[in-house]
């Protein structure tokens, strides 16, 4: 299955060239191209989309705070002309950087990056209620009852249980489709937590076994039907 992405750049002739390599690449399909990155950052919070090919500098609004305002479970690629915005990218979990002028040889090895990212790392057998999840080194039974939270990561996913911390190379959108039936929710652009294994909540935190998690002002409403509860 292609990897659905948009490209978001104020820089017509610089979206040209992206568009141009996203079509010569079979994995990638292009759902739209932007030149107004208000206008991309409402169709990302309604539409299902894997990757976004990004401009840092924009007028109206800047590529980091793109990705702070943006929901999780994306991959972004950061695409400028300015290689000083590299560690606030990657600190914001961009899976790669390219400096324009872009080569097609540069935007094939960050294709072939977002695919490895984007390859199947988590399973559930049919009529289970346990997961199977790919780590570094070996493949890992995790029983859904035992997980806490699950949370996005730089450049990989933590699931959070009472005894340990698992990382995988996935994104969150992957494990918010797999654990909707055993009642995770979606609090926080980085996090899904277990509603049953809730403790307390208190100005806008759960707190869980050791641990509390952040709701984020776009899930509030949600979360608060949830557990039916009014603000």
């Amino acid at each position: 299955m292609a990897v659905k992405c948009i490209v978001v750049d104020d820089e017509p002739l610089a979206a040209q060239v992206l568009v141009a390599f996203i079509n010569k690449t079979p994995d990638l399909q292009l759902l739209k191209t932007f030149h107004h990155p208000q206008e991309a950052l409402a169709f990302v919070k309604n539409e299902p989309v894997d990757l976004v090919f990004l401009d840092i500098q924009m007028q109206e609004l800047s590529g980091i705070e793109f990705m702070q305002l943006a929901p999780g479970g994306m991959q972004v690629v950061i695409v400028s002309a300015y290689d000083e915005y590299a560690v606030e990218g990657f600190d914001r979990e961009a899976v790669d950087y390219l400096l324009k002028p872009v080569s097609f040889e540069r935007f094939a090895r960050t294709v072939q990056r977002v695919l490895a990212k984007s390859a199947p790392a988590i399973s559930q057998p049919a009529g289970t209620d346990y997961i199977f999840v790919r780590t570094d080194k070996r493949i890992v039974r995790v029983d859904v009852k035992d997980i806490l939270f699950v949370e996005a990561l730089r450049n990989y996913v933590a699931i959070q249980t009472a005894k340990q911390k698992i990382l995988t190379l996935q994104n969150l959108r992957s494990f918010e489709d797999i654990l909707a039936p055993f009642r995770f929710l979606r609090v926080h652009k980085s996090f899904i937590i277990s509603l049953d294994k809730i403790d307390s909540i208190e100005r806008q935190r759960i707190f869980t076994g050791d641990h509390h998690v952040p709701i984020g002002d776009a899930y509030l409403k949600q979360f608060m039907e949830a557990i039916n509860m009014q603000r």
